[in-house]
């Protein structure tokens, strides 16, 4: 799916994690952190997708939804990845 149109592999998997975040999935929201994180995305730029969730989903969503991505972030570091 992510070859089929002109964004590249990193920006598909930060929409995908906004979509996620917006509706507190949990494993989709570790799934594109990872994967986004594998393809180059920046803590920073992870957290931003998160972050833009506010408006839609509202502060509780979206502070749950970083949690998540911070926990799993700095695991991924820490290993190396």
């Amino acid at each position: 799916m992510h070859s089929i149109g002109p964004l590249d592999k990193k920006t598909c998997h930060l929409i995908q994690l906004g979509m996620a975040a917006s509706a507190q999935l949990h494993g989709a929201i570790r799934s594109h952190v990872t994967q986004a994180y594998e393809a180059g995305a920046t803590p920073e730029e992870i957290y931003h997708a998160i972050l833009l969730t506010l408006n839609t989903a509202g502060f509780p969503r979206m502070i749950v939804a970083y949690s998540w991505a911070r926990e799993l972030i700095e695991r991924l570091e820490k290993e190396g990845r």
